[in-house]
């Protein structure tokens, strides 16, 4: 069976996927999730990462990376570039190097700017996990464009404001309770459906 490893840089990241991958995946592949601690790690390592993953294919493994990053303050073009040449220098063909539906190994995926954007983007797993809120408008901020900017310290305020982490915001907790109620096919946020297309495709 086809493996797909997927790296992330933050734990908050791989407790929303432990939860949300599985749904989308369905049993067609194994997964693996692997957090390297922090962006600046995850970028400094994919190199070495993927060369080692390219050995691992040589040996006639069937496996797919997806590498998830979240975009911050950064330029999203010259972040994925940044990606997209560690997998060249590894010798590994990406999804958006590869031409007429030709054979890749790695999928390269940024979050807008970062993971809470997409927990805005579904509006009733928010309100199933936290049921003291109010009805969502979703013309209103932060909800009108999930990926404006600002996106945890927005999503803080507002359950801080309905009674949720009235003090430090829990990342990895709040992550893994909205992750078991997301509904990944109805997600409003691009990013996320970017990301969830990569999945596909690595399949």
């Amino acid at each position: 069976m086809r493996r797909i490893e997927v790296l992330v840089e933050e734990p908050s990241a791989e407790a929303a996927l432990q939860v949300l991958l599985p749904r989308i995946v369905q049993g067609r592949a194994r997964i693996k999730i692997i957090n390297l601690g922090s962006k600046h790690a995850l970028l400094k390592k994919l190199e070495a990462r993927l060369r080692g993953y390219a050995d691992r294919l040589k040996g006639g493994e069937d496996l797919r990376v997806l590498v998830l990053v979240d975009r911050d303050q950064d330029d999203c073009t010259a972040l994925k570039a940044q990606m997209e040449r560690a997998a060249q220098a590894a010798g590994l063909i990406t999804k958006s190097a590869a031409r007429g539906g030709s054979p890749f190994t790695v999928v390269a995926r940024i979050a807008i700017e970062e993971l809470e954007s997409w927990f805005l983007g579904d509006p009733d797993a928010l309100r199933v996990t936290f049921p003291r809120l109010p009805q969502i408008k979703l013309a209103a901020s932060p909800f009108r464009n999930p990926e404006n900017g600002g996106s945890w310290e927005a999503l803080h305020r507002f359950l801080k404001k309905h009674g949720y982490y009235p003090g430090t915001y829990q990342k990895i907790e709040a992550a893994r309770r909205i992750a078991e109620n997301m509904t990944a096919s109805a997600n409003r946020t691009v990013s996320f459906r970017v990301f969830r297309e990569g999945i596909e495709a690595c399949l």
